[in-house]
């Protein structure tokens, strides 16, 4: 049975998906929290729980995209 490993271009690619996997939900998420807050059907408690979680998920789509997916690529 042959070792595979992976090699240069494998942690490469990887990177680049997710990399781009991250940065468009991390635009994705803060589109959300900022409409949620300047429709006036959210001004409420539902409204306001939508902005905080989509706003967390933005800060960790962000730490994935700008932190993580470097040291997958290096």
């Amino acid at each position: 049975m042959e070792h595979m490993a992976l090699s240069v271009w494998d942690h490469q690619l990887a990177a680049g998906v997710i990399f781009t996997i991250s940065f468009v939900g991390c635009i994705a998420n803060w589109i959300v929290a900022t409409f949620t807050q300047k429709l006036p059907s959210m001004r409420n408690s539902f409204g306001l729980l939508m902005t905080s979680q989509s706003t967390g998920e933005a800060v960790l789509c962000m730490i994935f995209a700008l932190y993580y997916s470097p040291m997958v690529f290096l």
